[in-house]
Protein backbone atom coordinates (compact mmCIF):
# COMPACT_ATOMS: atom_id res chain seq x y z
CA UNK A 1 0.00 0.00 0.00
CA UNK A 2 1.12 3.23 -1.02
CA UNK A 3 1.51 6.33 1.41
CA UNK A 4 1.29 8.55 -1.33
CA UNK A 5 -1.56 10.91 -1.89
CA UNK A 6 -3.39 9.94 -5.23
CA UNK A 7 -3.01 11.68 -8.04
CA UNK A 8 -6.34 11.03 -9.36
CA UNK A 9 -9.26 13.58 -9.28
CA UNK A 10 -12.73 12.91 -7.98
CA UNK A 11 -14.58 12.62 -11.05
CA UNK A 12 -18.10 13.14 -8.95
CA UNK A 13 -16.90 16.27 -6.66
CA UNK A 14 -18.52 19.04 -9.19
CA UNK A 15 -21.79 16.86 -9.65
CA UNK A 16 -22.11 16.60 -5.89
CA UNK A 17 -21.56 20.25 -4.94
CA UNK A 18 -24.13 20.77 -7.21
CA UNK A 19 -26.68 18.57 -5.93
CA UNK A 20 -26.11 19.81 -3.04
CA UNK A 21 -26.62 23.61 -3.65
CA UNK A 22 -29.56 22.40 -5.87
CA UNK A 23 -30.91 20.46 -2.33
CA UNK A 24 -30.24 23.69 -0.37
CA UNK A 25 -32.56 25.73 -3.01
CA UNK A 26 -35.30 23.13 -2.73
CA UNK A 27 -34.58 22.66 -6.81
CA UNK A 28 -36.03 19.40 -7.21
CA UNK A 29 -35.77 19.46 -11.11
CA UNK A 30 -32.27 20.07 -11.21
CA UNK A 31 -31.45 17.71 -7.82
CA UNK A 32 -33.60 14.92 -10.76
CA UNK A 33 -31.17 16.43 -13.52
CA UNK A 34 -28.21 15.08 -11.26
CA UNK A 35 -29.81 11.35 -10.58
CA UNK A 36 -29.62 8.77 -13.53
CA UNK A 37 -33.15 8.08 -14.95
CA UNK A 38 -33.78 4.49 -12.88
CA UNK A 39 -32.24 6.08 -9.26
CA UNK A 40 -32.79 4.08 -6.65
CA UNK A 41 -33.11 5.96 -3.16
CA UNK A 42 -33.77 5.40 0.36
CA UNK A 43 -34.46 7.85 2.44
CA UNK A 44 -34.59 7.58 6.41
CA UNK A 45 -37.36 6.09 7.98
CA UNK A 46 -39.92 5.52 4.46
CA UNK A 47 -40.03 3.03 1.69
CA UNK A 48 -37.53 2.41 -1.31
CA UNK A 49 -37.92 5.25 -4.20
CA UNK A 50 -37.61 3.72 -7.59
CA UNK A 51 -36.98 5.89 -10.74
CA UNK A 52 -37.00 9.73 -10.87
CA UNK A 53 -41.15 9.95 -10.82
CA UNK A 54 -40.88 8.87 -7.20
CA UNK A 55 -37.48 10.53 -6.59
CA UNK A 56 -39.64 13.86 -7.27
CA UNK A 57 -42.15 13.36 -5.99
CA UNK A 58 -40.67 12.72 -2.30
CA UNK A 59 -38.28 15.86 -2.44
CA UNK A 60 -41.40 17.98 -3.71
CA UNK A 61 -43.21 16.40 -0.20
CA UNK A 62 -40.09 17.29 1.55
CA UNK A 63 -39.99 20.84 0.48
CA UNK A 64 -43.75 21.57 0.75
CA UNK A 65 -42.60 21.73 4.33
CA UNK A 66 -38.88 21.82 4.69
CA UNK A 67 -36.34 24.27 3.75
CA UNK A 68 -32.81 23.45 4.16
CA UNK A 69 -30.77 26.30 5.36
CA UNK A 70 -27.11 24.64 6.09
CA UNK A 71 -25.88 21.39 4.66
CA UNK A 72 -21.49 20.37 5.03
CA UNK A 73 -19.96 16.64 4.52
CA UNK A 74 -17.34 16.69 7.11
CA UNK A 75 -16.31 13.93 5.39
CA UNK A 76 -16.18 12.64 2.21
CA UNK A 77 -14.56 9.44 0.08
CA UNK A 78 -14.97 8.42 -2.96
CA UNK A 79 -13.46 4.96 -4.45
CA UNK A 80 -13.76 4.29 -8.16
CA UNK A 81 -14.36 1.34 -9.81
CA UNK A 82 -14.53 2.25 -13.95
CA UNK A 83 -17.72 4.21 -14.55
CA UNK A 84 -18.63 3.52 -11.13
CA UNK A 85 -17.79 6.22 -8.41
CA UNK A 86 -18.86 4.42 -4.53
CA UNK A 87 -19.45 8.03 -2.42
CA UNK A 88 -19.36 7.38 1.94
CA UNK A 89 -20.00 10.43 3.30
CA UNK A 90 -21.11 12.40 6.67
CA UNK A 91 -23.12 15.46 6.46
CA UNK A 92 -25.13 18.26 8.84
CA UNK A 93 -27.75 19.52 7.64
CA UNK A 94 -30.19 22.06 9.28
CA UNK A 95 -33.75 22.62 8.03
CA UNK A 96 -36.50 25.14 9.30
CA UNK A 97 -40.03 24.24 8.58
CA UNK A 98 -41.59 26.10 6.04
CA UNK A 99 -44.77 27.39 8.38
CA UNK A 100 -43.33 28.09 11.60
CA UNK A 101 -41.21 26.38 14.20
CA UNK A 102 -37.36 26.56 14.90
CA UNK A 103 -34.13 25.27 13.17
CA UNK A 104 -33.52 21.47 13.21
CA UNK A 105 -30.08 19.99 12.98
CA UNK A 106 -28.86 16.68 12.13
CA UNK A 107 -26.17 14.72 11.45
CA UNK A 108 -25.80 11.57 9.44
CA UNK A 109 -24.20 9.55 7.04
CA UNK A 110 -24.27 9.26 3.38
CA UNK A 111 -23.59 6.64 0.67
CA UNK A 112 -24.40 6.78 -3.02
CA UNK A 113 -22.97 4.96 -6.02
CA UNK A 114 -22.77 7.20 -9.31
CA UNK A 115 -22.60 6.08 -12.61
CA UNK A 116 -20.88 7.36 -15.97
CA UNK A 117 -23.56 8.45 -18.62
CA UNK A 118 -23.10 7.98 -22.33
CA UNK A 119 -22.26 11.58 -22.59
CA UNK A 120 -19.42 11.28 -19.76
CA UNK A 121 -21.38 13.30 -16.96
CA UNK A 122 -22.37 11.32 -13.69
CA UNK A 123 -25.61 10.66 -12.46
CA UNK A 124 -26.38 9.49 -9.31
CA UNK A 125 -27.46 6.14 -9.61
CA UNK A 126 -28.11 4.78 -5.46
CA UNK A 127 -28.30 6.82 -2.69
CA UNK A 128 -29.21 6.04 1.27
CA UNK A 129 -28.49 8.18 4.21
CA UNK A 130 -29.26 7.41 7.44
CA UNK A 131 -29.33 10.05 10.85
CA UNK A 132 -26.85 8.98 13.94
CA UNK A 133 -29.51 10.68 16.28
CA UNK A 134 -31.77 8.83 18.26
CA UNK A 135 -35.35 8.17 16.51
CA UNK A 136 -37.46 11.44 17.09
CA UNK A 137 -34.45 13.83 16.65
CA UNK A 138 -33.08 15.98 14.39
CA UNK A 139 -34.76 15.55 10.64
CA UNK A 140 -36.42 12.75 11.53
CA UNK A 141 -39.65 15.03 12.50
CA UNK A 142 -40.13 14.74 8.94
CA UNK A 143 -41.51 11.39 9.77
CA UNK A 144 -43.55 13.18 12.40
CA UNK A 145 -45.07 15.86 10.55
CA UNK A 146 -45.84 13.36 7.54
CA UNK A 147 -47.66 11.07 10.36
CA UNK A 148 -49.95 13.91 11.22
CA UNK A 149 -50.73 15.29 7.67
CA UNK A 150 -51.71 11.37 6.97
CA UNK A 151 -53.97 11.53 9.90
CA UNK A 152 -52.60 8.97 11.90
CA UNK A 153 -50.97 10.46 15.51
CA UNK A 154 -49.91 7.31 17.10
CA UNK A 155 -46.26 7.54 17.41
CA UNK A 156 -43.73 4.74 18.90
Amino acid sequence: MSTQPSNIKDPIADFRRAYNEAAQRGDVQQMAALAADHVVCMPPNDTTLYGKDEFMAWWEEYFRYFRIVALTEPDRAVTINGDWPIEISSYMIAIVPVGAGGRIRDDGRQFSIWKRQPDGSWRMWQNMWNSIRPVGSGTNRYLARLMQKKGNTTHE
